[in-house]
């Protein structure tokens, strides 16, 4: 009888039935995920934790990871059997002091010295242990990587002409394939060289492969712009251009290349500098999370706290990136238009939260949030060197398009999928749009409630913060967002049309209130008239409430109207081109934009 009691005793201590799971790199999933007996794999806690939540939970149930890298297979997916409940919360938190490291990502090494201190490392040949463990061939379709870090670094594919410089468009036929240069791209031939065109249009850009070249002449896969809304948006004499991945155009410290075929990855060092000697990581994952409810049972109280999640790979698509605006691309204004996918994705999701979290290194964007979440919140993450829009709230991957004719501006189809009431709050978001440089920091598109609030955004190609996706006055869900105390600075670095904060649309009970906004930037190579705002309120905007704003050293006035007007606002006290050194600078006011940790 004795015997009995202790072996129920060590049963209840080794087995957490309500309460906290333990992961860690050296774990093993065979362990009872103690503490003292950790578990391996997130994988393993969600089962432990499924289980638990199956038969009801009667407490707040955390998996407390510990510090390292969890290399994932696969990307995590959490369903209605991983949701907490009204009561009680499901958390997946970064043990105390530690740091735990989510990545879709694979370490390359084996380098060897070429000529011109450029590297190879033969991805199909007999690789490392390392290699062996982490890294399948490079040519098989599973990792045909885009994207390539050195530590926290993102390298440069080769390119022509080098970074800071361009080419200059001089003419283009009917059709947008056929692109003459104003000066041969690098080469005389660019055929079977996986070579792409990369364009920068007025307030986006185009990524397209390029079929052949013949001397200024470049013939590419697929027009090189949306068609439909003019030169704007498409190839059109003048525009800058330069030209990406090829083998030949390698020849700069940082720049690289891989040959799908062979699998040998090619890399230019610096000066002394040894890649046996630091860390190379190639994204595999496309996506690291993805927490999807369904309509009847959505995704409830579950949080993601002081976790860094880092490499996502972003394939191009067939046709090319064709970029309209804020990281939606298409084809024609015919045809149905996308969205970049999401490093973290939530959708059906209610009362979920990041918080503290790190989300860096993707090819395409962050963290979105699309149909029918309500409620969630990101608070306190750093978001930075994103490939397309840092945060979205109103994210419509698969369900883009769905009301009418599938148009860019088009709302959701049921009032039930319109995202309400989420909060973006005192996080940095800095250097998004790092591959598709028309993307933005912060997105609000069809969302009613959204507040964001008290962030720093900063370092963008484009827009800081874009609010609204409809080109008219029409009503749509667009409502009652709250745009306060931002602190946005650094942004319109390449592209023109934009601004600080950015709007469209008809949005009755939306406010944009004590956002300090300067340093917005006119780049030399900007193509297009229109000038670079503090805010800039584009076609449409209406009913909105404007006060409080601080917005001085700016490429333009800091306000612009474009198919609006001031009388379509209502509008408190502004400071608009006072800046610190001036007397009547708001100092007070100013400390309250930003984050107030």
């Amino acid at each position: 009888m004795v015997m009995s009691t202790l072996i129920s005793l060590v049963i209840v201590v080794a087995v957490p039935v309500q309460g906290n799971f333990y992961v860690a790199p050296n774990g093993d999933d065979g362990n009872a995920g103690t503490l003292e007996a950790p578990f391996a794999t997130i994988g393993k806690a969600q089962e432990a934790v499924r289980a638990v939540a199956a038969e009801g939970l009667k407490k707040d149930v955390t998996v407390i990871l510990r510090g390292g890298v969890y290399t994932l297979d696969t990307c995590l997916v959490f369903g209605p059997e991983d949701s907490g409940t009204a009561e009680h919360s499901i958390t997946y938190a970064a043990y105390a002091g530690e740091k735990p490291v989510i990545s879709g990502g694979r370490v390359i090494t084996g380098f060897k010295k070429a000529e011109g201190n450029k590297w190879t490392a033969n991805l199909l040949g007999t690789p490392s242990t390392t290699q062996a463990a982490q890294a399948p061939p490079a040519s098989s379709a599973t990792w045909s990587f885009r994207q390539l870090f050195r530590g926290d670094v993102r390298l440069v594919r080769g390119r022509f002409p080098n970074a800071g410089k361009l080419l200059t468009v001089e003419s283009v036929n009917p059709e947008v394939t056929e692109i003459v240069l104003k000066e041969v791209p690098g080469l005389e031939n660019l055929d079977g060289k996986n070579a792409e065109l990369v364009m920068f249009q007025n307030w986006s850009i185009s990524r397209v492969p390029i079929v052949r070249s013949e001397g200024k002449k470049v013939v590419t896969s697929a027009p090189v712009g949306w068609i439909g809304h003019g030169a704007m948006t498409t190839a059109s004499p003048g525009k800058p251009v330069y030209v990406e991945n090829a083998l030949e155009f390698v020849d700069e410290p940082g720049e690289w290349y891989l040959d799908y075929d062979s699998g040998v990855l090619t890399y230019k060092a610096g000066s002394g500098e040894d890649p046996n000697q630091e860390t190379f990581v190639a994204p595999k994952l496309q996506q690291l999370l993805v927490v999807k409810g369904t309509a009847d049972k959505p995704v409830r109280n579950l949080h993601f706290e002081g976790l860094t999640f880092e490499y996502c790979e972003w394939p191009l698509p067939e046709s090319g990136y064709r970029g309209i605006q804020a990281g939606h691309y298409g084809t024609t204004m015919q045809e149905r238009t996308y969205v970049l996918p999401l490093a973290l994705e939530f959708t059906y999701a209610e009362d979920c939260m990041l918080h503290k979290c790190t989300i860096a290194h993707t090819g395409a964007s962050g963290i979105g949030f699309g149909a029918a979440c309500k409620h969630n919140t990101v608070d306190q993450c750093d978001v930075f060197d994103i490939g397309g829009n840092g945060i979205m709230v109103g994210w419509r991957g698969d369900h883009l398009g769905l009301a009418g004719n599938e148009s860019l501006s088009n709302d959701w189809a049921d009032k039930a999928m319109v995202p309400v009431d989420n909060e973006i709050t005192n996080c940095y978001v800095r250097n998004c749009a790092a591959v598709n440089h028309g993307a933005v920091g912060i997105y609000d598109g069809f969302c009613a409630g959204t507040k964001i609030r008290h962030n720093h955004v900063a370092e963008m190609p484009y827009t800081g913060i874009s609010v609204g996706f409809r080109w008219n006055e029409s009503e749509t869900s667009q409502r009652d967002c709250k745009v306060e105390y931002n602190h946005i600075h650094g942004c319109m670095k390449m592209l023109a049309d934009g601004g600080g904060i950015y709007t469209l649309g008809y949005q009755p009970g939306t406010v944009l209130r004590g956002n300090l906004i300067y340093d917005i930037k006119r780049s030399a190579y900007a193509h297009g008239g229109a000038p670079n705002n503090g805010i800039f309120f584009d076609q449409g905007s209406k009913a909105f409430i404007v006060e409080g704003q601080i917005i001085y050293d700016t490429a333009g006035k800091p306000i612009r109207f474009n198919q609006t007007n001031e009388g379509n606002l209502s509008w408190g006290k502004n400071h608009f081109g006072v800046g610190p050194n001036d007397p009547d600078f708001p100092r007070e006011a100013a400390r309250l934009a930003g984050p107030q940790q």
